[in-house]
């Protein structure tokens, strides 16, 4: 397996709760994903059945397209994106992005829907709103447990191209797994 899809011994959030299996295509039942191993979220985003022709290791989460990018700012391998259709929605998954020339790579998850701007990002462990976001985001982060490791270094934009959730790659190694959770439920709260 990809170092990329391999967690790293501080990333295991938990050892104890269900079993990845149990959790297969049920995501929309998760209130919280903190104290969830990623391996479980993992199963719980599945969304499509198998397919034994496809090597894109996300098609299960409906992310069947592959591609490597470039942003320009890639000092050696480009990025990775993976793309396609959930729920409904264009959505994309890229893994080691440059986005400045500041030369941190990030993994970001996006879902293209139009809403109004807001900005989220992690203090201590919890998922904080900037002034100005919508109720419903509050009201969906008032409800998340904070958890450093989930949560570490993530920022989170909205906006009438979509809403990104974007972190360093060393903040947690599956940390987009829990992103791509945290996206859709707050497209799904603000009903875009």
């Amino acid at each position: 397996m990809l170092k990329l899809f391999r967690p790293r011994a501080d990333d295991r959030t938990t050892t104890t709760g269900p079993a990845p299996a149990e959790m297969h295509g049920r995501a929309a039942e998760i209130a919280d994903p903190a104290g969830l191993a990623w391996d479980v979220l993992w199963e719980a985003l599945k969304t499509e059945a198998p397919d034994d022709d496809s090597f894109v290791l996300t098609q299960e989460l409906g992310l069947d397209e592959e591609r490597s990018i470039r942003t320009g700012f890639e000092r050696s391998l480009p990025a990775t994106e993976f793309s396609g259709t959930r729920h409904g929605r264009a959505v994309a998954l890229r893994i080691g992005i440059v986005p400045s020339a500041r030369g941190k790579a990030v993994n970001e998850v996006e879902v293209e829907t139009s809403v109004a701007p807001f900005r989220i990002h992690e203090q201590d462990g919890r998922l904080v709103a900037d002034p100005g976001a919508m109720p419903e985001v509050d009201e969906l982060l008032g409800e998340l447990v904070p958890d450093p490791r989930v949560w570490r270094d993530l920022v989170v934009e909205g906006g009438q191209d979509g809403i990104r959730a974007r972190r360093p790659v060393t903040a947690h190694s599956q940390g987009y797994v829990y992103d791509l959770w945290l996206v859709e439920r707050l497209v799904d709260r603000l009903g875009a």
